[in-house]
């Protein structure tokens, strides 16, 4: 009888664990749909909405490398979805939708169906994650091609067929045509080479073999974007010029950093990781991962570690992005950190309920599912309904009523996207600024702060000749670069 009962309350427990966990993912998944987020707010944005009308890379239609899968998503979607960035972002639910498989099938190969089920929502409704996948960006599809190419490794790992080899080799070419800078991952084909050779009878004739069909899959979509260029050398001349600039110019890598790398490790880590990727920024949700994570450490040390292959695999992919993802990647973006922040809910959800589950964990896990949800709900609508600040500035100007000229950095690119009526400019020195403001003394000048900012660290000299005008103000964690413009008038001569 007491067998009875327990494998009774056991089955309770289980069914309402995934009941929950379904009708999470449910709800989440519909507010998504219905908050659809129309708003354009970076140079990024701009980029991939315009490619979907048009694709050019010489226009920056996307920039560079082009992400052909994402905007070719984003084309089709287009056929239902008339706004151009709004086709983008149902794209990136849909596919990240999709994740819901191969999320719960890694789960799997840990955790029970109950189990598996919980862990599946809390990383799906992560709240940080739907923010970026609610945007026109290819973050949301990068992540979901992820979590497609970590379920076939998953697969090829278990199947002795060595032909599941070609499964992962397939994911990688989607992966890296939505998103380039997710080669780190790389690593994960490596070890299934590795493992395949040693325990599953592949051959280095097979290897080799296996290797050429990888080659020729990243080359379909590489070989798509040189047609698109009209050349080979068009095509090599543009990666060079990009590349060179994202690791010497404005790309945000360690190169490039004015901060120390201690510092560096912190703000990735504290910030990017935890802090934004984690908790989006909310004490409630931050210190119940942090008591997950202190109950984890307690448990490391009087329990082994999980030593399968497959785990393996995860360690090594986490830690080669990690190290790509710190030197390479801007910090200033947490967005960079979003597969960091899938895997370390994964490891944790892992330690937490592959052993005995107490009543404590239970109740931690739910209340983390919950506060996931209801700040997904508030934050998805507030994307969707909330103008960024660099459109309550372009309403701002435009209702000015008077000549004006206004001097940006990056904002321009989304005031050309929005057909301001006013003439703006982007500018980058002081003295192209002293010369072309000459020709506009009747007009008003002014200045966003980033230009101010940019005139004061090449040493010019702006006291009395700058007024602030006013503020503008949207999420940070919605646009961490533009969430905050000050708009300046130009006073002095």
């Amino acid at each position: 009888m007491k067998i009875w009962t327990k494998l009774t309350k056991g089955h309770i427990k289980s069914r309402l664990l995934i009941g929950l966990s379904i009708i999470s993912i449910l709800f989440v998944f519909v507010t998504q749909l219905q908050f659809l987020n129309p708003f354009v707010s970076s140079w990024d944005q701009v980029d991939f909405s315009l490619a979907v009308h048009r694709f050019d890379l010489m226009a920056m239609q996307p920039h560079f490398p082009g992400y052909p899968f994402f905007i070719l998503g984003g084309k089709f979607i287009h056929l239902f979805v008339a706004n151009l960035s709004e086709a983008l972002t149902v794209f990136n639910i849909l596919f990240y939708a999709s994740t819901l498989f191969p999320i719960y099938k890694v789960c799997r190969a840990f955790l029970s169906r109950s189990y598996s089920s919980l862990t599946t929502a809390i990383i799906y409704s992560s709240s940080y994650c739907l923010i970026m996948v609610n945007q026109p960006m290819s973050e949301g599809s990068a992540l979901s091609a992820f979590w497609w190419y970590v379920w076939s490794l998953l697969f090829a790992l278990k199947t002795k067929n060595t032909r599941a080899i070609l499964l992962p080799l397939v994911l990688l070419s989607l992966m890296l045509g939505i998103r380039l800078s997710y080669f780190p991952f790389l690593i994960g084909i490596l070890f299934l080479y590795y493992w395949k050779v040693k325990h599953g009878g592949l051959s280095i004739k097979q290897l080799i073999y296996y290797s050429c069909w990888g080659v020729f899959f990243q080359a379909i979509w590489i070989t798509a974007l040189v047609i698109s260029e009209g050349s080979l050398m068009g095509f090599i001349k543009l990666s060079l010029a990009f590349t060179s600039g994202h690791f010497n110019d404005w790309g945000g890598s360690i190169e490039t950093s004015h901060i120390s790398f201690v510092k560096r490790l912190i703000i990735f880590i504290g910030d990017n990781i935890f802090w934004t990727g984690m908790a989006t920024k909310y004490f409630m949700i931050a210190g119940i991962y942090l008591i997950c994570f202190f109950i984890v450490l307690s448990r490391v040390f009087v329990k082994q570690r999980d030593q399968s292959p497959f785990m393996r695999l995860l360690y090594l992919m986490f830690i080669s992005y990690f190290g790509w993802a710190l030197l390479g990647q801007n910090i200033d973006k947490a967005r960079h950190a979003l597969p960091l922040v899938s895997l370390l809910i994964l490891f944790l959800c892992i330690q937490l309920f592959k052993n005995r589950v107490t009543l404590l964990i239970l109740t931690l896990s739910g209340f983390i599912l919950g506060l996931q949800v209801y700040y997904d709900v508030i934050l998805i609508s507030e994307q969707a309904t909330e103008s960024p600040a660099v459109y309550k500035m372009n309403d701002f100007v435009e209702s000015m009523g008077q000549p004006v000229i206004l001097y940006t950095w990056e904002e321009t690119r989304v005031l050309q996207y929005l057909n301001a009526p006013y003439t703006h400019k982007r500018i980058e020195t002081y003295q192209l600024f002293q010369i072309d403001s000459k020709y506009y003394e009747n007009s008003t000048l002014l200045l966003t702060d980033k230009v101010v900012e940019g005139f004061i660290s090449q040493g010019a000299s702006l006291k009395g000749k700058i007024e602030k005008v006013k503020t503008f103000q949207s999420n940070e964690l919605f646009e961490p670069v533009y969430h905050d413009i000050t708009l300046y008038k130009w006073v002095g001569k």
